[in-house]
């Protein structure tokens, strides 16, 4: 019966976001329903066992100790006053958040110990958006935030499935692409406007977007490379209209994809057979044999998505007094960090060597904060080890950093 249920799975994870939803009012919809729900609530974080297994083998950030203080000084992180503009936002005037994307976002198998269990979804520990425990065991960018304003809303609080209320405003799916992201948009609206927590006019919002891993992995050599980039930058666009269009005092934190081709290095030398299995079931695109020699075109293609994200993040339409779009590259020259060995170390990678442990996640967590106080044209592009580079707003610099007051340094 499981070995049933991992093929059930492994098929629906290509399935776009749109595909899931029809296939969801099915009655194969509520037996993979019932196996996500079993598999993530048996399997994931509120298991103790398995969460001490996973330390052991060092897919955990290390806890943080009670007695070492939060890095920044929280006690003018929020304004006295709610702000007006988007360009003079400190990091406690966040009231909401939110995340938009694909099994990243969901936290697919951040737990897991077998391949089996990669369809976990962790929700609840996401570095973009989990909010589950605190900054000393879990590294999120909403566990950071929580120091600077405790009532913030909308982040995951465990595991879940994006149905289940604990999910919140992660409306993040796996094998999402970018042609699901107006859908996604347009669902995440109407669950802010249906939320009594949430004054939709009033609150301030912190939205983060990535998208673009599936379209490589599944898509990318079964389709045109110039329609599907085409398509990606019209998809994107129609998608932030969606946002600006009908959500008032929002920052859209655009996280252009990593490059892939780190992933597919990070393999090399230190393979096991289950890594070889599910890395050519999951991204076909990049590991399989028949498509090796396109390889280098296919870089070239995904340096130009992240290349399209910072060009439709840059559309004056997209910078308004209470709205903006903000690139965080933070993830475009990323590489799995090494081992002592000197080879890629895969403790940073769940159990199918694709996606994230907790350890990565913790990682991202730090270089997104990074990113959002850094000035824009000088954000970093690659990550840094866990707490080496842990900015905090200063009297000088004050807000989350957008191409308006980074140019006009305003206090």
């Amino acid at each position: 019966m499981k070995k049933l249920y991992l093929c059930l799975v492994l098929e629906l994870c290509v399935l776009t976001m749109s595909q899931r939803t029809a296939l969801d009012t099915s009655i194969l919809g509520y037996i993979y329903r019932g196996y996500r729900n079993w598999l993530t609530h048996s399997f994931g974080t509120g298991n103790e066992d398995r969460m001490s297994q996973l330390r052991n083998k060092n897919k955990f950030q290390k806890e943080v100790p009670i007695d070492v203080r939060f890095p920044c000084n929280v006690t003018a992180g929020r304004s006295s006053k709610v702000p007006e503009s988007v360009h003079r936002l400190k990091p406690g005037d966040i009231d909401v958040i939110a995340a938009m994307g694909d099994s990243v976002t969901i936290g697919a198998g951040a737990t897991s110990i077998y391949t089996y269990e990669v369809n976990i979804e962790d929700r609840g520990i996401v570095g973009s958006i989990g909010g589950q425990g605190t900054w000393r065991q879990y590294l999120t960018l909403p566990n950071i935030l929580k120091e600077f304003n405790p009532k913030l809303v909308g982040y995951s609080l465990g595991d879940a499935i994006s149905t289940d209320p604990v999910a919140q405003l992660n409306v993040a799916e796996s094998g999402a692409m970018s042609k699901d992201m107006t859908f996604m948009a347009t669902y995440l609206v109407n669950k802010m406007k249906d939320d009594p927590r949430i004054d939709i006019n009033k609150h301030w919002k912190l939205i983060s977007l990535m998208v673009g891993s599936n379209d490589f992995c599944t898509n990318m050599c079964v389709t045109s490379l110039r329609i599907m980039l085409n398509d990606h930058k019209t998809d994107l666009i129609n998608t932030l209209r969606i946002l600006r269009d009908n959500l008032p005092r929002t920052f859209v934190a655009l996280i252009p994809p990593p490059h892939l081709k780190e992933l597919v290095a990070a393999h090399q030398g230190t393979e096991t057979l289950p890594c070889y299995v599910s890395s050519r079931i999951e991204c076909s695109c990049l590991f399989a044999l028949q498509f090796r020699d396109q390889r280098p075109e296919y870089y070239k293609i995904i340096e130009r998505w992240q290349k399209i994200d910072e060009e439709v993040a840059n559309y004056p339409e997209f910078h308004k007094n209470d709205f903006t779009v903000e690139v965080l590259p933070t993830l475009e020259d990323a590489k799995v960090p090494l081992a002592e060995d000197g080879l890629s170390d895969l403790s940073y990678l769940n159990a199918d060597c694709f996606h994230w442990s907790q350890k990565l996640h913790a990682l991202y967590a730090n270089n997104l904060w990074n990113n959002l106080l850094e000035p824009v044209g000088n954000k970093s592009r690659a990550l840094t080890s866990l707490f080496k580079k842990f900015l905090c707003p200063t009297s000088e610099r004050p807000f989350l950093m957008t191409y308006r007051n980074s140019q006009n340094n305003e206090t």
